[in-house]
């Protein structure tokens, strides 16, 4: 590579960082969430397949999520009980069950609007929330908010959607302390085994059908 071409490459990738780091929350939950609807609008409903809808939820939705910081949620008090491999592996599994879930919801995208207000940070500077409203055909109006938290790389990321008041991480914070409280009796750390054996499974039964 010549020297010309180095130095090109070199500004290119520190522009494109330099970008990602000034995105503003508002402007990470617009661009994950209309950017994915307006790739929508550009195909017809028949063409919107399962794979098709869920390649736009990878492009769009999951780079804005904080995966790590989402899993925590949403596990609660067991997360500090698991090992790290086992967390790790919820991570990774809960991170097929949004895909899953994301996708279903904008498979079934029938012309529906998003439009957010100016994000609301905390004095930190490092927590954002993000209100919006889902505008249906008929009218109805759903409020959707984002919560965003900004790391050490300064580039805000979405740890919780907060749907007419309901919370997914909390919603899943219950389904997920209900099975393991239901699964087969043992430790924190057996039955977070059972609970990830089972999440594998359900993954495999999805991708199967």
């Amino acid at each position: 590579m010549t020297m010309m071409k180095r130095l090109l490459t070199t500004t290119a990738m520190l522009l494109f960082a330099l970008n990602s780091w000034a995105a503003t929350p508002t402007e990470v939950v617009t661009k994950a969430t209309n950017g994915l609807i307006d790739k929508l609008k550009a195909t017809t409903v028949e063409d919107r397949t399962d794979e098709l809808v869920t390649s736009l939820v990878m492009e769009y939705i999951v780079p804005a999520i904080d995966q790590e910081k989402i899993a925590m949620g949403a596990m609660g008090k067991y997360w500090r009980l698991a090992s790290p491999q086992q967390r790790d592996e919820f991570i990774e599994r809960f991170r097929e069950l949004q895909i899953r879930t994301y996708s279903g919801a904008f498979k079934a995208f029938s012309g529906e609007k998003l439009a957010y207000e100016d994000a609301r940070i905390n004095d930190a500077g490092d927590r954002a929330l993000v209100q919006g409203q889902l505008i249906q055909q008929n009218g109805n109006v759903i409020p959707i908010d984002f919560k965003l938290y900004q790391g050490d790389d300064k580039q805000w990321r979405i740890y919780d959607a907060v749907v007419s008041g309901l919370s997914m991480v909390k919603t899943y914070r219950d389904q997920m302390s209900q099975r393991l409280q239901g699964t087969n009796p043992g430790n924190a750390k057996e039955r977070m085994d059972v609970l990830l054996e089972e999440l594998k499974k359900e993954a495999e039964q999805v991708a199967a059908s």
